[in-house]
């Protein structure tokens, strides 16, 4: 029997060079957001960036967004996404000046955040 190799080809940009629009893309495959779906239906549009910063940390990038619900136009709570591209990991808080850094989750990237940022030829560590 002969068994066929998968070759995966992992990109060659830095995940430090991910743009505020990669990590709006990574923030809503994560689930870290208002929930955009309810009963199949759209209650929310997507999270609109308010901030983006890639040089205040060494090891990471944030991200700061804010939702609006599709019904009334209701604003979301703030939430601000911390992508630590050395580890892989990430965590977020939500309402920062409420709750003064209340951490929602911190773990490491789904499989599809994984597959995505290969796709659009980052570098990732596997």
């Amino acid at each position: 029997m002969v068994t066929k190799k998968r070759i995966i080809e992992i990109g060659n940009k830095p995940l430090k060079e991910l743009t505020s629009e990669d990590l709006l893309q990574i923030v809503i495959i994560e689930g870290c957001c208002s929930v955009i779906m309810h009963n199949g239906e759209k209650i929310w549009n997507e999270p609109v960036i308010t901030d983006f910063n890639n040089t205040m940390f060494s090891d990471s990038l944030t991200l700061d967004y804010t939702s609006y619900r599709k019904s009334d136009n209701l604003k979301s709570s703030d939430y601000i996404f911390f992508f630590n591209f050395k580890d892989f990991s990430y965590h977020y808080t939500k309402d920062y000046e409420q709750n003064k850094n209340q951490l929602i989750k911190s773990k490491r990237v789904k499989l599809e955040t994984v597959r995505y940022l290969i796709n659009k030829g980052y570098d990732v560590p596997l």
